[in-house]
């Protein structure tokens, strides 16, 4: 584990204390950098994004979230890359990409911090205050365009 972890499950533990299980941990075992992976969710209109907290011992902590969550097709691929493409430079802070494993679209966000630096809340608040309206804007327009709005 890393030192940035534990700062997060002293954050966790306060969550928790209000009745609220957000987040569940996982420890890669064996991994160099002590990685740890926290799973929560996200609500966006109705659907729960599958969300994850990277932590480990490196200048990056980031997180991600399952955009899709159901593997979208080639033909949706080719037409979903040009939107990925223009909200990667239209938004600073978030990565949109297809992954190659399981086809499905993510948005990675990256908080370079040292362990000194290292704020748990600020990457709660960032999730809160920023990630998630800018997916209440965005998702659906995503979604419809791979065929899979509601």
């Amino acid at each position: 584990m890393n030192s940035k972890a534990e700062k997060f499950d002293v954050l966790v533990a306060d969550i928790e204390q209000t009745g609220n299980k957000w987040f569940t941990k996982e420890v890669i075992e064996g991994d160099e950098y002590g990685t740890v992976v926290y799973h929560g969710r996200l609500e966006i209109h109705g659907n729960s994004l599958p969300v994850f907290i990277v932590l480990d011992n490196s200048v990056f902590s980031y997180i991600r979230v399952a955009i899709t969550t159901t593997s979208i097709t080639d033909a949706a691929i080719k037409k979903v890359l040009p939107k990925l493409n223009e909200l990667n430079q239209q938004y600073k802070v978030t990565k949109y990409y297809v992954n190659d494993e399981d086809s499905n679209i993510y948005a990675d966000i990256s908080v370079p911090t040292t362990d000194d630096t290292f704020e748990p809340a600020v990457l709660v608040n960032l999730m809160l205050e920023v990630i998630k309206p800018h997916l209440d804007e965005v998702h659906p327009d995503l979604l419809k365009i791979v065929g899979q709005a509601k």
